[in-house]
């Protein structure tokens, strides 16, 4: 067996913290008549298949994916999957068409009335100790296993609270999910104390972090800017917002968030890369860092494609964590990129991965990706003498376990 091969399966079996998770209920799979279109429409093949800007509005459709899946045969979101499919399943095809479509519909079935998919391959399988899991659809609402799961609080939608009706990037706007909590919001005031409040329940139900994804919307670069500046769009008619006004509005609610973040001592998650007009380089967040010195920040998926950005960054920023999570499942030649430059960094602190899925499929891909990408870097830098083998070993364990456990720790 080769070094390789032996730190993967080493990998496969020590303890894990996985970042960052979506999981639906497994009903969602189990009870859909064409189970193989329910798992493969919550990946992130649609994303490819029909574009990432337009995935959400665009009705994903069996037809349309074993269309689309023919164009893009070497697509990352489209490997990890099948590579899933073949792990879990015994799936032995290298492709899905219509010949093998209801063969692995049958084979995904079996399994899902035999198990609960999360609790065996997850936890069990992988031996996740436990899954930070980000149900954006959700805000206010921190209940959950606490045994298996932290809890995150997505931030994103109150970047839309100057408006009564504005939808963000997951369709939700605060004022409508304030109303269905019985809280009406009239004044700035009333919007800020409506935060307050949504922090202070979040950490009295054990919250594990805040989470913000906002470079879906704008720009990562944000601004310290007045009240008064700020709730000028806050107190303007729906849609007669100037643009400048909606930036100070959001500006200021992320600068708000960030100092509950550092008042409750409580981890803070920030998507970087992919977004926004791709104006959401982890650089942007520089004056963010130089603010909060001791508030731990982690910049999700290697801010791709400026993957060099976050490693130089945390040269400096003893509070930047690094997290793999999505990148490998975006470009496994980025990750490895990434995460070498990172281990010479960081030094193997302050990394983590996570895998970023809506169900045990995606998750059991993503996660393979994430595992390759470790031991086929630490084996590199050993086979080099970069590192010594145990050093390698030992900067494994620091990434999947102590690593993401010191950052969630308060």
């Amino acid at each position: 067996m080769s070094f390789y091969e032996d730190l993967f399966n080493q990998l496969l079996t020590w303890k894990k913290i996985d970042t960052h998770e979506h999981f639906l209920p497994q009903n969602t799979y189990q009870d859909h008549p064409d189970i193989l279109l329910a798992i493969l429409r919550e990946s992130y093949l649609p994303w490819i298949v029909y574009g990432a800007r337009d995935h959400n509005t665009i009705t994903v459709t069996r037809e349309g994916l074993l269309q689309g899946m023919k164009k893009i045969p070497a697509s990352a979101f489209l490997r990890y999957i099948i590579e899933a499919f073949q792990y879990m399943y015994g799936f032995s095809d290298d492709e899905i068409n219509q010949d093998n479509w209801e063969q692995l519909s049958q084979l995904i079935r079996e399994s899902y009335s035999k198990k609960n998919m999360l609790d065996y391959w997850i936890f069990d399988k992988f031996n996740v100790e436990k899954v930070v899991h980000d149900r954006y659809w959700k805000l206010g609402e921190f209940d959950i296993d606490q045994s298996h799961y932290f809890a995150v609080f997505r931030i994103d939608p109150l970047f839309c609270g100057y408006s009564k009706e504005k939808l963000n990037h997951d369709r939700m706007n605060p004022h409508i999910e304030a109303a269905k909590q019985g809280i009406h919001i009239e004044t700035f005031d009333e919007y800020l104390a409506y935060i307050d409040h949504l922090f202070k329940k979040a950490v009295a139900e054990g919250i594990g972090t805040m989470k913000c994804a906002v470079a879906y919307d704008r720009t990562l670069r944000f601004e310290k800017v007045k009240k008064e500046q700020a709730e000028k769009a806050f107190y303007k008619k729906d849609g007669t917002e100037l643009s400048s006004e909606v930036r100070d509005f959001q500006d200021y609610v992320f600068y708000y968030c960030l100092q509950k973040a550092a008042d409750h001592h409580l981890p803070v998650q920030i998507h970087t890369g992919p977004g926004k007009a791709f104006e959401t380089a982890a650089s942007h967040l520089g004056n963010i860092f130089e603010e909060f010195h001791d508030l731990k920040i982690s910049l999700f998926h290697g801010s791709f494609p400026w993957v060099g950005e976050p490693g130089a960054m945390s040269l400096f920023y003893p509070n930047l964590y690094l997290d793999l999570v999505w990148l490998p499942v975006m470009s496994p030649s980025y990750a490895v990129m990434a995460l070498s430059e990172w281990i010479e960094t960081a030094g193997g602190a302050r990394i983590m991965m996570g895998g970023d899925s809506w169900n045990a499929e995606g998750a059991v891909g993503s996660l393979l990706y994430n595992l390759k990408t470790i031991a086929r870097v630490l084996v590199e830098k050993v086979e080099k003498k970069y590192l010594s083998r145990s050093s390698a070993e030992q900067i494994g364990k620091m990434i999947l376990y102590d690593n993401p456990k010191e950052f969630l720790s308060r």
